[in-house]
């Protein structure tokens, strides 16, 4: 087995799919960090308006010294949430708290966020984040009260290291499913390639592999054998067809020669004249049947416009009833009221075919039952005989082509009436089907419900 390298097609599918992944997952994590940020920065801020809500009302009820001891022992005293304090006088001289000065950004009242170095209670200073609010109290002194924020700068760098992280998962990731997927499609187009050439040189059995995934592949693969099956099959019917055809034909033309030369030799005519008659009619209708099958198979959508099924078949009984009665035969019809979408012609030839078929090799006294109801799924259109019927083995092989069974190959037709009907009938998306009537063939047409016009 040999290596392939990566395709060109390949490689930018995965770094399609691979910078699809990345964006998403940038966003997500985005989000992710402003929705927390939000949530900090709001819980930080509604401690510190507390804290300073506080503070105020004691100014407001006993005083700015009372404020400085307020804050002198807080300060002194662990806190499960660290508070930063300053109380400064007019001059701008630190009166309590634990900053050793105003800070420099804090130039007006109101919430900001700076940093600052703070003083522990042993004395050591460190850097640290702060969410602080500034207030007036009075004239001659400033209020600040703050929040350590550290959290927010520990997040954002933690986001940073995750979004670093993440990108770089998904990128592999991405890379690897995406060439993956990639190349899972070209090995796909490339079955199917090694498969349409192998079939055009003649190896009509040859299929795509399907996994069972159930997946897009599986679907195209199923859809593109089902077209290389009804090739085959078309393929088939036509190599019988032709068989068929020349065997039907050469036995005629056969008879016609050497009746003229009998003529030739003996000089009568007439008798001669009657059996090629004879011969040529049979002729002429195998060339007519064939070209109501082409006709019915390259049947046009354009051509379908709203029938009466029930009418068709009640004018084809009225037809036929003349030669049942001829022939002994009991006709009898029951129908309900029916209409599709479809070719009028094409449904006449269904139900002409059929009875013809029926009438045909029906021995006289038998009878012959014509029905159209409904079911639960559709519509089914019923001839049932009391004829000899067809083998059970038979049934699939007597609808090809120009195939008459040797019972028959006597008795005039085509051997093309049930080919004809069943092609009608898959034109319109029915179905035909033959089983046993007990005695007799029952031929019944199935309708989908779909075809049916409500009114």
């Amino acid at each position: 087995m040999t290596m392939r390298l990566p395709s060109t097609a390949a490689l930018r599918g995965a770094l399609w799919i691979t910078l699809i992944a990345l964006i998403a997952t940038g966003i997500a994590l985005s989000v992710q960090y402003v929705q927390t940020i939000r949530l900090l920065d709001a819980r930080a801020q509604a401690a510190v308006d507390d804290e300073t809500a506080g503070l105020i009302e004691r100014y407001q009820s006993e005083g700015p010294f009372a404020v400085a001891q307020s804050v002198s022992r807080a300060v002194g005293r662990p806190r499960v949430t660290d508070f930063i304090y300053l109380m400064t006088d007019a001059s701008g001289q630190p009166v309590a708290g634990n900053l050793a000065k105003w800070p420099d950004e804090i130039d007006r009242t109101g919430y900001r966020t700076f940093e600052t170095q703070v003083a522990t209670t042993r004395g050591r200073v460190f850097e640290r984040q702060v969410a602080a609010r500034t207030v007036l109290l009075g004239n001659d002194y400033r209020l600040l009260v703050g929040s350590l924020s550290d959290d927010r700068r520990l997040l954002h760098d933690r986001y940073v290291s995750a979004l670093a992280w993440s990108l770089t998962a998904t990128g592999v990731i991405g890379l690897l499913f995406g060439f993956w997927y990639s190349r899972r499609g070209l090995a796909f187009l490339d079955a199917a390639s090694t498969a349409g050439d192998r079939f055009r040189a003649g190896h009509l059995d040859e299929r795509l592999p399907v996994t069972g995934r159930g997946d897009e592949y599986d679907r195209l693969a199923a859809t593109l054998n089902h077209g290389f099956a009804e090739i085959e099959r078309l393929v088939d019917s036509l190599r019988t067809a032709t068989d068929a055809l020349a065997h039907d034909l050469k036995t005629p033309l056969t008879r016609i020669r050497s009746r003229l030369e009998l003529a030739a030799l003996g000089g009568g005519h007439g008798d001669a004249t009657s059996d090629m008659r004879s011969d040529l009619d049979a002729l002429l209708r195998t060339i007519d049947d064939t070209l109501r099958l082409a006709r019915a198979e390259t049947t046009m959508a354009s051509e379908f416009g709203p029938v009466d099924l029930a009418a068709i078949v009640i004018e084809a009984v009225e037809l036929f009833e003349p030669v049942a009665d001829d022939r002994g035969l009991d006709l009898t019809i029951e129908t309900t009221p029916v209409t599709i979408r479809g070719v009028r012609s094409l449904l006449g030839q269904i139900v002409a075919n059929l009875l013809d078929n029926a009438i045909k090799y029906t021995p006289p006294g038998g009878s012959i039952r014509v029905t159209l109801g409904h079911e639960i799924n559709g519509f089914t259109l019923v001839v049932a005989d009391t004829g000899p019927g067809i083998p059970a083995d038979q049934r699939e092989h007597v609808v090809t082509r120009f195939v008459r069974l040797d019972t028959s190959r006597h008795s005039e037709g085509s051997g093309l009436g049930l080919s004809i009907a069943q092609v009608a009938a898959r034109v319109h998306g029915a179905s035909l089907t033959l089983t046993d009537n007990a005695p007799g063939l029952r031929a019944a047409v199935h309708f989908p419900r779909t075809q049916e016009i409500v009114s």
